[in-house]
């Protein structure tokens, strides 16, 4: 006896995905990440300075050992974890990684994007929960942040939990800022549910928001083909 086939899934976003909404708020991050470095203390600039040297001559080992000085000499601010996080996960550790954009955003837990961060290498670790949990206390603190209902959303979705996935797709359509990619995460939901006339009715109103996003207009025409059958 033939079985049923089961649903097909959302294809996981890459950054190729990354709509106009989303690299702006990526931009204004960098530019104030920037803007902040800029006021370190000069021996945390040489630092840094090092580090980059060490990056760009492919030492990873070098660069983590820099940093680890770095560390030392100002354990308590906010944006040297966050750097030295980003460079443990660029060298695969995860967990040290996870440790230190926990730490800080201890220090600063108003800094969204580590908390984005914290959250990504939990997921990426296999700690949903823990991911979820990360999400939940960046909502209580940015209720309005459309990125991070969005990335609930997709928490929700890999821990099985598609209704409750979809109401989180809905609140992040509802806040700021309005997100061609995060339309096009829903409608790939929705068609993987099943529900094609309304996954059309996502791309259809992303491609409105952002006209020639690339993922929409590939969703749309998979997607009216199941409409059309």
């Amino acid at each position: 006896m033939a079985c049923a086939a089961a649903p097909a899934q959302p294809r996981t976003p890459g950054i190729a995905d990354l709509d106009n909404a989303y690299r702006q708020e990526m931009q204004a991050e960098q530019a104030a990440l920037s803007a902040r470095i800029a006021q370190w203390p000069a021996d945390a600039r040489e630092f840094n300075a090092r580090i980059g040297q060490a990056l760009r001559a492919g030492d990873a080992a070098a660069s983590l050992q820099i940093a680890g000085e770095l560390d030392a000499a100002h354990p308590d601010q906010a944006d040297v974890q966050n750097f030295i996080a980003s460079l443990h996960a660029r060298a695969g550790d995860m967990p040290e990684a996870s440790r230190r954009w926990g730490r800080a955003l201890q220090l600063a837990p108003d800094h969204r994007w580590f908390a984005v961060r914290l959250a990504g290498v939990q997921a990426q670790s296999g700690q949903l929960a823990d991911a979820l949990a990360t999400v939940d206390a960046l909502l209580a603190r940015s209720p309005n942040w459309s990125i991070a209902h969005n990335l609930r959303a997709g928490l929700l979705h890999d821990l099985g939990r598609d209704p409750e996935a979809l109401a989180a797709y809905a609140s992040a359509i509802a806040a700021a800022p309005p997100s061609a990619q995060i339309l096009s995460n829903r409608g790939d939901l929705l068609a993987a549910l099943g529900r094609p006339a309304e996954a059309v009715a996502d791309y259809q109103r992303a491609l409105a928001l952002q006209p020639g996003y690339a993922r929409a207009e590939a969703g749309l025409a998979s997607t009216l083909v199941a409409v059309q059958r």
